[in-house]
């Protein structure tokens, strides 16, 4: 019979998702691990199970705070565009102190060709954050704040493509020029210009 826990793992699973989110599942090690959570290896395995279960487990509490954050900012917004336009600029200006660009990028990329499950995973995080899009979009449409007339759908996923474009420029320190162009853009195509 295993040993009861004497920790929250929750709380540990904060500093766990940021490592991964700063240097990747596979190049974070088990020493790495243990080092962000003060954990033994028995304890970490006990708590979590095995690496990639806790590499999963710090991925869905990241998308969790993300999701969150998306959709306050889309209730709280004045209108549908302001609501969007608030949201690109919070990614564009990233908080200080955390890992550049998005785990769900950094992620898909270095684990999507591989990795099956992972990538449902994704998908199905996609598909929450595309409907909170819709929402705002069609929030949007309606207040006339957002006046193209294109299919709500459509531009959903449009703005998930340019997010993730963000995301990934963000994480290479690129010219802000091209990111703010890149939003620019994408304002115009929501006022149907």
């Amino acid at each position: 019979m295993a040993r009861p826990l004497n920790f929250n793992p929750q709380l540990k699973l904060k500093a766990v998702m940021i490592l991964f989110w700063k240097k990747g599942y596979h190049a974070t090690s088990l020493s790495d691990l243990q080092e962000v959570t003060g954990l033994s290896k028995s304890s970490i395995y006990q708590a979590y199970g095995n690496k990639y279960d806790l590499f999963i487990a710090a991925f869905r509490m990241y998308h969790e705070e993300q999701l969150k954050q998306l959709q306050d900012i889309i209730q709280n917004g004045d209108n549908g565009y302001d609501a969007i336009e608030t949201f690109l600029l919070k990614i564009v200006h990233a908080e200080d102190g955390l890992p550049c660009g998005c785990m769900t990028s950094n992620e898909a990329i270095e684990m999507g060709p591989h990795d099956q499950a992972f990538c449902q995973l994704i998908n199905e995080q996609f598909q929450e954050i595309e409907e909170v899009f819709i929402s705002a979009i069609d929030r949007g449409k309606k207040d006339q704040s957002i006046t193209s007339h294109t299919d709500s759908l459509l531009l959903a996923r449009f703005l998930m493509v340019i997010i993730q474009g963000i995301n990934v420029m963000s994480s290479t320190k690129t010219n802000s020029d091209r990111v703010m162009d890149a939003v620019s853009v994408t304002k115009q195509i929501l006022k149907g210009l």
